[in-house]
């Protein structure tokens, strides 16, 4: 067994390397500081409609829908209010939209999924399926008014995509991160075999 917890210390220790840094760090959903200056930028890309998730600076949560936008403040409505509320920028401490995947239903709507793409982010291992039925799992590459660019798995050529296409779209694991995972999987199912074969054999005598 003492051999089998160093293997298993070892795998870890290799999953923490092969898994991206950007992947660990949705995966323990960590955000990173906003300022006043970068809330106002991520609300304007969000723009007017949007469905937001605010964190204020006292740390108190909050989800509604972006009303109107001025120089310093944000108007949104939030929960059953009809009256919406006015936030200040300088009292918000992260922003995010309140959903970073996308289903049409119907025709796609333009606007939500530029947001998503925004909201996901240059970089993001992502997965898209266009009304032509084509499927893409890669990285974003860029991120443009009408479309984004990305690099399919195992492709050397980016794809453009117009906002117009996307019939389905969210946050995909990369390749190295699957690996990882399925090593984890793999590590916890061997000593756990193990241990109860020692214990059997144990039990046996």
């Amino acid at each position: 067994m003492h051999i089998c917890s160093r293997l298993m210390t070892r795998l870890l220790v290799f999953c923490m390397l092969v898994l991206p840094f950007s992947d660990l760090q949705t995966s323990l959903g960590a955000t990173p500081p906003f300022d006043s200056s970068s809330v106002k930028q991520q609300v304007d890309q969000f723009g007017v409609g949007a469905k937001v998730k605010l964190k204020l600076a006292g740390g108190k949560m909050l989800r509604g829908s972006i009303q109107a936008i001025e120089d310093e403040s944000l108007f949104m409505t939030t929960g059953g209010a009809s009256t919406p509320q006015r936030i200040a920028f300088d009292q918000i401490a992260q922003v995010k939209l309140a959903k970073i995947t996308y289903k049409a239903s119907g025709q796609p709507d333009y606007l939500e999924v530029r947001r998503v793409v925004t909201a996901l982010g240059v970089g993001k291992h992502i997965m898209v399926r266009t009304t032509r039925g084509n499927e893409y799992h890669g990285n974003i590459q860029a991120i443009d008014q009408e479309h984004f660019i990305m690099l399919p798995d195992l492709q050397s050529v980016p794809v453009q995509i117009g906002y117009g296409e996307v019939a389905a779209m969210g946050p995909n694991l990369s390749m190295a991160s699957k690996i990882a995972i399925l090593i984890v999987v793999a590590v916890v199912v061997t000593v756990a075999i193990i241990a109860i074969q020692n214990r059997n054999k144990i039990g046996g005598f």
